[in-house]
């Protein structure tokens, strides 16, 4: 296959779905039950007769100022127009409770560096630990060590992510203060210390995501290991003499790594929702606590960005693990 053609075609691919992500995300928000202006006037203002009282005048005026400012008196198809062309522009609204008139641009990308981070250093962790549990468990398939390994995973992958990361606060932040209390990372000018600090205070959710989603990563490389082992080739390699080393390294992981490539595509989609809960109990100021933030506060524009980076990060996600499934597998290039 060209891959100039196939890059080609998986960019269409990607942009088309973005535009139809784009789409439904603003349908979404329009079947929202509510009235957004609602958020900003007093509660009961702008309702029933704006003659009456100066404060029900004022409140009606204000909400008649913005339904105009916002185009909430157009046709949905005039609005639609207005948000894509915004949306092609990069502006994705404005602010209306946590920081009023603030682009939700300014609000949202300096929390989401801080979230990637974050998911960026607990997927590295989570993947390392679960393809190593994965490898053994798998070359060791039947055994204690595989039975063991497995209900472990299983444990952790079935417990709520907030009550891992509330008992891990327990444990070793109040009980045993071995790492700090969720209060917030400690600043300091000096680079190398804030790096330390960040790491420090980053300990424990990155724990409550390895506990949760480890099993993830372990399970796919283990039911993989186990249909690639009784193969052909597998026979062939230990006639040839090779150790089980060899043949693990050599032939059985080569080929049982696509699966977790595919695994690995659909855990961002599955770390972007959990990492709402963790962010919230650790209070670390991300992408996953403005969410929270923004829904309590009711902040559409805020909300609908929100939705739409996350399902945009996924897809783009998932466009990655097709373009390196070429570079993996030979067949990919071939068909």
């Amino acid at each position: 296959m060209n891959l100039r053609r196939y890059l080609l075609k998986k960019a269409v691919y990607v942009v088309l779905t973005v535009l139809l992500i784009s789409s439904v995300n603003f349908f979404i928000f329009q079947v929202l039950p509510g009235d957004p202006t609602r958020v900003l006037l007093p509660k009961g203002g702008g309702s029933g007769n704006c003659t009456g009282s100066q404060t029900g005048g004022t409140s009606c005026s204000l909400r008649d100022e913005l339904i105009a400012e916002w185009g909430l008196n157009q046709p949905v198809v005039r609005r639609y127009a207005i948000y894509m062309g915004n949306l092609l522009q990069g502006n994705l609204g404005t602010s209306i409770t946590i920081r009023p008139g603030a682009p939700v641009t300014a609000i949202i990308f300096p929390v989401l560096s801080t979230t990637l981070v974050l998911v960026g250093l607990a997927t590295i962790v989570t993947m390392w630990v679960g393809l190593v549990l994965g490898r053994i468990s798998g070359w060791r398939r039947g055994s204690k060590t595989d039975v063991s390994i497995t209900m472990t995973t299983l444990l952790g992958y079935s417990m709520p992510s907030f009550w891992v990361s509330l008992l891990l606060v327990f444990l070793l932040a109040f009980l045993i203060p071995i790492f700090p209390r969720p209060i917030g990372i400690k600043q300091s000018p000096d680079f190398f210390v804030q790096t330390a600090n960040t790491l420090y205070y980053y300990t424990l959710p990155i724990l409550a995501f390895m506990i949760t989603n480890v099993a993830w990563f372990s399970l796919t490389l283990r039911n993989s290991l186990t249909d690639v082992l009784p193969e052909d080739y597998m026979v062939t390699a230990a006639a040839k003499g090779l150790n089980d080393r060899q043949q693990l390294r050599w032939h059985a992981l080569p080929n049982a790594r696509l699966p977790v490539v595919t695994a690995s595509a659909l855990y961002f989609g599955w770390v972007v929702s959990g990492v709402i809960v963790i962010e919230t109990v650790f209070n670390i100021n991300g992408f996953g606590l403005l969410t929270w933030t923004a829904t309590l506060d009711q902040d559409y524009p805020v909300l609908s960005a929100v939705f739409l980076v996350a399902t945009i990060g996924v897809v783009i996600a998932n466009a990655v693990a097709d373009i390196l499934y070429m570079f993996l597998d030979p067949r990919v290039r071939e068909a």
